[in-house]
C-alpha cells in the first residue's frame, strides 16, 4: 500500500489525491477516507466538515492545525471485468508549528494631534501594583531609546522635561493601564514603539507602529488668485456655450423638481438659481469650482461664465431686471480682487451684516422686495448670529402681450388630471396672434406667445387629459427636444386664433437645499473652498438655501419674479390651455429659459 509523508506549516491548506491514473476498465469507483490522529490507533471515517471537503477522489483540508496531524487513508472500490477491485493509499501528515509573530498595533494620527499609544496587557498572576514596566522607541540595532512618561500633574515641577519629551501617562499604571500620550505629535515621532510589563516571571510586550500624517496644506494654498480673464471676450461662441449650458441646467432642474411636486403646480426660475450659483462660483476654487461648473452644465475651467452672465443681464434689461447681492459677516475679510470682480461682473458691492438678527432680516427682505417690485417681500424670518455670508439673486420679469385679450371678466372650466372640472377666471380672445404647432417629439401642442422685448411664453399642452399623457410630455422634455422646439416654433408664422388661457397667479417655494444636493453639490455642505472670497477661510458650510418664485398671467401680459438665496406641422385655428400644461418663459436675447413650471390646477396659488 503506497504511503507518503507530508509536512506543512500550520495554517496552510492541502489537497490529498486518493489515486491517480486509474485503469480505464474500472467502473463505478467508490471512495472512503479514514483519519487516525497522532497518538491514537483507531481511525474514523471522514464526512463533510468545516475543516475538510471530501469530493470522493480528493480530500481537501482547510487551515490545518495540530488536530489534523496523523494518518489519512483512502480506499477505492470499483468494478472491473474480473470482478471487484479494491485499492488503498495512505498519507502521514505532519504539522509544523510557526512561531507566533509579535503582534503590532497600528496607531495613526496627524501632525499636531495628541495621540495615545495603548498598553494594557492582561496579567494572570501577582499583584498589579508590583509590576514593573518600560516604554521604548525601537531603533535599528539593539540600542532602543527608553521613554520616560510623567503624569500631567507633575507639569508644574517638571516643565522643562515635559516640554522636551511631550510624553505623559494617559492613565494610571496602578490600574493595569500603561498607555502613554504623545502631545503635539511631530512627523519625526513616527516609528515603532514597545511597551514591556514584568510581574514575577511573567512578561508581556506590546508593539505599536505609530504613523504620523503631515498636516494637509492650507485650504487656500494656490487658490488665492482672482478669477482668470476670459480669452477673446468678443468671441460669439462663448454666448452659445452658456445658452446651451443654461438650457441643460433648466431641464435638469425641472426633471428633479417634477418628482417632488408630482401632484402640484410647479414654478421656478432657472435664471435666478443659475445666477446665484454663478455668483458663488466667482469665489469658488478647487473641487468646489468643479462641482459648481458641473451642476451648471458648464465646461470645466470655463473662464468666460461671469462675463457672459453680465452680458445676459445687460441684453435683457428691457424686460428682465436681474440683481445680485452678498451680505457677509463683519468679522470676515473679503479679498479685494473678489470685491472688484463683483462690481465688474455682477454690479454689486458686498455688504456687511450687522450684529442684530432683526436688522439683518429687514436688510435682506427690504433688498429682495425692492428688486422684485414688492412681488416677494418676505424671504427670511431670521438670520443666525454665526451666518458667514448670504448670496442673493433676484429676477423680475415683465412681458407685455403683443396681441390683446378681452377685458371682460369671464370664467371657464379647467379640467384637472383627475377629470375634475374647476371654474376659473380666464383670458379670452377671438383674434389673438400666436404661433401654434404640434411637436411629435414632445407629443404636445405648443403655442408661442410673443412678448415685448424679444421674449416669448411657450405653453405645452398634451393632446389628452390624462396623467399618462402629461407625464409622457414631461419625460420628453430633454435638452435636445426643447432646443428643437424653440428652433421650429421660431419658424412658424403667427396666425389669428381663438385663445383661452386660465388666469394664473402663483407664488411657490422650492426646497433648494434638497435640490442642490440632488445636483451633486455636496461640497457646499462640507467645508467648501471659497478661497476666492476669503483670504483666511475658516470652515464655512451652506446651512440655508431658498428659492421663491412668483408668476401671473393677466390681460396685460406675463409678470414674474424670483429670488434665490443660499443661507406644436399642423395648424390649429384655436388654442386652449384649459387643462394641465407646461410653460416656459423664454429669452430670445440669451436663448435660454427664464422661468419654467407647470399648472395642474390654476386655483392652487401656493
Amino acid at each position: 500500500m503506497p504511503r507518503r509523508d507530508i509536512t506543512i506549516p500550520a495554517g496552510s491548506s492541502l489537497t490529498l489525491p486518493c489515486l491517480s491514473d486509474l485503469p480505464s476498465d474500472l467502473l463505478f469507483p467508490k471512495y472512503t477516507w479514514t483519519f487516525t490522529p497522532e497518538q491514537e490507533r483507531v481511525g474514523r471515517a471522514l464526512t463533510h466538515d468545516p475543516w475538510w471537503d471530501v469530493p470522493e477522489a480528493e480530500l481537501t483540508l482547510h487551515v490545518v492545525g495540530q488536530q489534523h496531524a496523523g494518518e489519512y487513508m483512502c480506499v477505492m472500490e470499483a468494478q472491473s471485468g474480473e470482478g471487484l477491485v479494491k485499492m488503498k493509499r495512505s498519507f502521514i501528515l505532519h504539522i509544523q508549528e510557526i512561531p507566533l509573530l509579535m503582534k503590532k498595533l497600528h496607531v495613526m494620527g496627524t501632525e499636531g494631534d495628541s495621540i495615545i499609544l495603548p498598553c494594557h496587557p492582561v496579567l494572570t498572576s501577582g499583584n498589579v501594583s508590583s509590576a514593573s514596566f518600560s516604554w521604548y522607541r525601537m531603533t535599528e540595532g539593539s540600542d532602543h531609546q527608553e521613554l520616560h512618561p510623567v503624569f500631567k500633574s507633575q507639569s508644574s515641577s517638571n516643565k522643562q522635561d515635559i516640554a522636551t519629551n511631550r510624553i505623559y501617562w494617559a492613565s494610571d499604571p496602578r490600574k493595569q493601564d500603561w498607555s502613554i500620550n504623545i502631545d503635539k505629535v511631530e512627523l519625526d515621532d513616527a516609528g515603532l514603539y514597545a511597551c514591556e510589563v514584568y510581574m514575577d516571571s511573567e512578561k508581556k510586550t506590546m508593539t505599536l507602529q505609530l504613523i504620523v500624517n503631515p498636516l494637509p496644506p492650507p485650504l487656500c494654498l494656490n487658490h488665492s488668485q482672482p478669477w482668470e480673464a476670459c480669452p477673446e471676450p468678443d468671441n460669439r461662441s462663448w454666448k452659445a456655450t452658456v445658452s446651451e449650458a443654461l438650457i441643460a441646467f433648466s431641464v435638469n432642474i425641472y426633471a428633479k423638481l417634477k418628482r417632488t411636486h408630482a401632484t402640484s403646480n410647479l414654478l421656478f426660475s432657472p435664471a435666478s438659481i443659475g445666477g446665484a450659483l454663478s455668483y458663488l462660483l466667482l469665489g469658488a476654487r478647487g473641487q468646489t469650482r468643479t462641482e459648481l461648473e458641473s451642476a451648471l452644465s458648464l465646461p470645466s475651467e470655463f473662464s468666460c461664465i461671469h462675463l457672459m452672465m453680465k452680458k445676459m443681464k445687460d441684453e435683457t434689461r428691457g424686460s428682465m431686471l436681474m440683481a445680485y447681492q452678498m451680505f457677509y459677516n463683519p468679522k470676515q475679510e473679503l479679498r479685494e480682487s473678489f470685491v472688484n470682480q463683483s462690481v465688474e461682473f455682477y454690479d454689486t458691492v458686498p455688504e456687511k451684516l450687522t450684529n442684530s438678527s432683526e436688522r439683518n432680516v429687514k436688510m435682506v427682505n427690504d433688498w429682495v422686495a425692492s428688486k422684485t417690485q414688492n412681488k416677494i417681500t418676505m424671504l427670511m424670518e431670521s438670520v443666525e448670529p454665526d451666518t458667514q455670508l448670504i448670496i442673493l439673486n433676484t429676477v423680475y420679469f415683465i412681458g407685455k402681450w403683443k396681441s390683446s385679450f378681452d377685458l371682460k371678466h369671464k370664467h371657464g372650466d379647467f379640467t384637472t388630471l383627475s377629470g375634475e372640472r374647476v371654474s376659473v377666471p380666464i383670458l379670452y380672445s377671438t383674434n389673438f396672434e400666436l404661433a401654434i404647432s404640434y411637436m411629435p417629439s414632445l407629443k404636445a401642442q405648443v403655442a408661442r406667445f410673443h412678448l415685448a422685448d424679444k421674449s416669448s411664453l411657450y405653453i405645452l399642452v398634451p393632446t389628452l387629459v390624462s396623467e399618462e399623457a402629461f407625464y409622457r410630455l414631461e419625460d420628453n422634455m430633454n435638452e435636445k427636444n426643447i432646443k428643437a422646439m424653440v428652433m421650429e416654433m421660431e419658424a412658424v408664422p403667427p396666425v389669428a386664433s381663438e385663445v383661452t388661457l386660465p388666469k394664473i397667479k402663483l407664488t411657490l417655494n422650492t426646497d433648494l437645499i434638497s435640490l442642490l444636493k440632488r445636483m451633486g453639490l455636496f461640497g457646499l455642505f462640507d467645508d467648501p473652498n471659497l478661497c476666492g472670497m476669503f483670504p483666511d477661510q475658516e470652515t464655512t458650510l451652506l446651512m440655508d438655501a431658498r428659492h421663491r418664485a412668483f408668476l401671473s398671467l393677466t390681460e396685460k401680459g406675463v409678470e414674474a419674479a424670483a429670488v434665490t438665496s443660499m443661507s406644436f406641422s399642423r395648424s390649429f385655428s384655436t388654442f386652449s390651455a384649459m387643462k394641465p400644461f407646461v410653460f416656459i418663459v423664454w429669452s430670445e436675447h440669451s436663448k435660454c429659459p427664464l422661468f419654467m413650471g407647470r399648472v395642474l390646477n390654476p386655483k392652487q396659488e401656493k
